[in-house]
């Protein structure tokens, strides 16, 4: 039902380099709804009206701000020299003693956030000079000035959710809503949180603490200095919620009648309980009982940012959209790769299985891979998990809620599925 009245979406979820499967995911469905294998960043955007961000999805946006085509933002994540100035390893002599004892535990930071920031502005020159306000025109194809940005960080200080906006007269901004309810007149100038550069708000967005990077994201906002760590760490790190919530707040003013979401994930896993009853062929298909203790709620704590179940941000999302709970819902669209064992009934009986395509051994890794995946055999995993996944060959799609046997309740089960209600958010009829 796609009118000149629908506000559609893209959500792009955190995720180090796994974020290579939302650059792969787009490819695929804008080759094969528009027949445009390769197209640029800007074609891409030009279909949405808003771009929400965190991590390394906001790098993602980002690249496609630049204009760079999908194959050019794959190589960023294909490209192991790339990924190493991203993730540069701090030195042995940039670590305290602190530190380095800390990583015998598999605890403490592994790269230099300075050289993250320098590495974002070398990888995308054009946006590292363009405020956040400019975007929009930057973006744009023709006249059409329509695709706005939300990047999330987290104020490091504050201890606040910080949200970089295109949109400097979003009613979701504090400074905005404040001069509606008080009537007070037009501000002078734009809030702060639109005048920073796309690659400074990514920056703050993908500083990962604690296990990744060393410090927190620095650079100066209306002349003073701020401090940032991921937006993970707000909660956000599938920033969906946040998307549709901007959204609402500009419905009035926007006019918005019909609002349509596609949310791109980097991959989650799902495993079983480890006191699982029905018969598991592999142990690795359950997940670890290791007692607690310091060290290991230390690490648990380190990598939490990214085991914010994505499912719980797209179903509060999608309730907020369909509250009358549809079991596909066409205008809401979780597209993600889910490693998760598969239930088989079959001669032998009900158990538990590997997904189809993936060997023992390739699952293990995946599912102990962390976010920040250098070396090339990760990242070829990683490429196997998705094609898998795009091509339907066993890999499941990532519900937004699922049954006691992990299968799709709500939303699409596999990626044909899902790709079939995107395409129909653009055909003539709609």
């Amino acid at each position: 039902m796609a009118n000149s009245k629908t506000y559609r979406i893209l959500s792009l979820d955190g995720g180090g380099s796994w974020a290579l499967i939302q650059v792969k995911c787009l490819r695929k469905l804008f080759a094969e709804t528009f027949n445009s294998p390769d197209p640029t960043g800007h074609e891409v955007l030009s279909k949405f009206d808003l771009v929400a961000a965190n991590s390394g999805g906001s790098l993602v946006a980002a690249a496609m701000a630049e204009n760079l085509r999908l194959s050019e933002i794959e190589q960023i994540f294909g490209d192991e020299k790339l990924r190493s100035k991203v993730f540069s390893r701090l030195s042995f002599w940039e670590k305290s003693l602190l530190s380095s004892a800390a990583r015998l535990f598999k605890i403490g930071a592994k790269y230099a956030t300075k050289r993250k920031h320098q590495a974002l502005k070398e990888i995308l020159p054009k946006i590292s000079q363009i405020d956040l306000m400019h975007i929009p025109k930057h973006v744009s194809i023709g006249d059409d000035v329509k695709t706005q940005f939300l990047i999330i960080g987290y104020d490091y200080y504050r201890n606040r959710a910080e949200l970089f906006r295109t949109d400097c007269d979003s009613l979701a901004s504090t400074s905005v809503i404040e001069r509606k309810l008080k009537k007070l007149p037009a501000a002078v100038q734009s809030s702060s949180d639109c005048l920073v550069s796309l690659v400074d708000a990514i920056h703050a967005s993908s500083t990962a603490p604690v296990n990744y990077f060393n410090e927190p994201a620095t650079f100066k906002v209306n002349n003073k200095l701020k401090y940032y760590w991921d937006g993970g760490v707000t909660g956000n790190n599938n920033p969906v919620l946040a998307a549709v919530t901007e959204a609402i707040c500009n419905r009035e003013q926007y006019e918005i009648e019909h609002i349509q979401v596609l949310s791109i994930g980097t991959g989650t896993v799902s495993q079983l309980q480890f006191d699982e009853e029905i018969p598991v062929k592999y142990q690795e298909l359950k997940a670890k009982h290791e007692e607690p203790g310091l060290i290991k709620d230390i690490q648990k704590m380190g990598t939490s940012i990214l085991n914010d179940p994505p499912d719980t941000a797209a179903f509060v999302a999608y309730m907020i959209l369909n509250s009358s709970m549809p079991a596909k819902p066409v205008d809401f669209i979780r597209m993600n790769p889910v490693l998760r064992p598969m239930m088989i009934n079959d001669a032998n009986g009900k158990h538990w299985d590997l997904p189809p395509g993936i060997n023992n051994e390739e699952y293990a890794t995946l599912n102990s891979m962390d976010m920040d995946a250098v070396e090339d055999k990760e990242v070829s995993l990683i490429v196997k998990l998705c094609d898998n996944w795009l091509n339907n060959a066993g890999v499941p799609n990532q519900a937004i809620r699922n049954d006691g046997a992990l299968n799709c309740l709500i939303g699409h089960a596999d990626f044909n599925t899902a790709k079939a209600d995107f395409k129909t958010w653009f055909t003539v009829a709609n």
